[in-house]
């Protein structure tokens, strides 16, 4: 008996039936002892759609939709601290609104969590200052050399590979 191929079985299967619901598909396979999962249903339905967009597109009728697989120019908490650099007085339903003008849906629970982990940072870094050995050009300096060199861990190795350096020149 010749293998099966399930992906064009379900293509097939939405041709004939475009309206059917992932369950339905599944179902009907499996009554022609064709055994496929949701998630391959899911698969197989969401790159027609993608290719079918294409083609609509490039005939000129209607524009793709901005592709999934490519990450924004900007993530929504870069773009909840942007506007809160400018506005550091609007209040979160503000920041809702003005985002949401440009695109980006968040809700003001985000805002507010995003607000609250600025905040705690903020504490931090006073704190630290408020002992008087380092101030906060030191600090961000350091903040920049532990993500160039990935994690804490990699940085006190590296501090100590030049403190090393250090004594002998």
């Amino acid at each position: 008996m010749p293998e099966i191929n399930k992906s064009q079985a379900i293509r097939d299967f939405y041709k004939a039936n475009p309206k059917a619901k992932t369950s339905e598909v599944v179902d009907a396979l499996a009554k022609k002892a064709i055994t496929v999962t949701t998630g391959l249903v899911t698969n197989v339905k969401s790159t027609h759609n993608k290719r079918q967009a294409a083609k609509r597109a490039a005939k000129g009728r209607v524009a793709v939709a901005k592709s999934t697989d490519k990450r924004p120019e900007i993530s929504k908490t870069q773009a909840v601290k942007d506007f809160y650099k400018k506005n550091p007085k609007a209040s979160n339903q503000e920041g809702v609104d003005a985002l949401a003008k440009e695109g980006i849906t968040i809700s003001t629970n985000y805002i507010s969590n995003i607000k609250s982990n600025r905040k705690k940072r903020r504490k931090v870094v006073k704190a630290a200052v408020a002992t008087g050995e380092i101030g906060i050009s030191e600090i961000k300096s350091a903040l920049t050399f532990i993500k160039d060199v990935g994690s804490v861990a990699a940085a006190k190795q590296a501090l100590a590979a030049a403190e090393e350096i250090r004594k002998i020149v």
